[in-house]
């Protein structure tokens, strides 16, 4: 955007035009009852409110940050990204697990609209990595283990990808920074900057043709029905 004229005009256009989509699949849905117990539909539904909250906090005032903290529920949360993903990753051959060391919740407090932009970056970014992988011996594979380390809740995520040079790894977080042709260089910045919003440490760890590992270490939350 040239200026905040703009930016604001952009944002005014894009809440007006998400809304009129969501509007069009209300009235589908009204006529065509059926709908209701279809599960595509469903993840239709809850992915396109996902995308509508993600909008409109990043367009919201500042103020209004704190406002969307909650409790959230990590394992739960993985589970309705699993599939939400699940069309694309079938599409690719790409198996999907999540595992938790218990079967407890794993309650972060943030805003799941944030944490939901980080872990849909790094999946994209998982399966950009292992569809261009040539060498096929390794299952395609995109891991998540859950685990908790005093007050604290580990996630690590992995693919069984491409990989990253040492080089490559010092640079994967700056915005503009692409190793994928055509690449925009935004995902990784954006997982990057949520991460030191919301106090999150995030380490990786790669290897050229041998995948990788992100680890993400929220402040977690006691048990909690809030």
């Amino acid at each position: 955007m040239k200026n905040q004229n703009e930016l604001t005009t952009f944002s005014h256009e894009l809440k007006n035009s998400l809304t009129l989509i969501y509007s069009q699949l209300q009235y589908i849905e009204q006529t065509h009852p059926e709908l209701l117990s279809d599960l595509h539909w469903s993840g239709i539904k809850d992915d396109f409110s996902s995308v509508f909250d993600m909008v409109r906090h990043m367009l919201s005032p500042a103020s209004d940050a704190s406002a969307a903290l909650e409790p959230v529920d990590l394992s739960s949360l993985l589970e309705e990204i699993k599939y939400s993903w699940s069309t694309k990753l079938n599409e690719h051959g790409i198996t999907f697990s999540v595992l938790t060391e218990d079967s407890s919740p794993y309650y972060i407090k943030g805003s799941k609209t944030k944490f939901l932009q980080i872990f849909n970056n790094l999946i994209s970014n998982g399966v950009n990595a292992i569809s261009r992988k040539k060498e096929t011996a390794r299952e395609p594979l995109i891991s998540v283990h859950l685990s908790r380390e005093g007050s604290f809740v580990v996630c690590s995520l992995s693919d069984t990808g491409i990989g990253m040079t040492k080089e490559q790894q010092a640079r994967a977080f700056y915005r503009g920074v692409s190793f994928v042709p055509k690449g925009n260089g935004i995902g990784l910045s954006v997982v990057s900057e949520i991460a030191k919003d919301l106090d999150i440490s995030i380490h990786m760890d790669s290897a050229l043709n041998q995948g990788t590992t992100f680890t993400l270490i929220f402040p977690g939350l006691a048990d909690t029905a809030k």
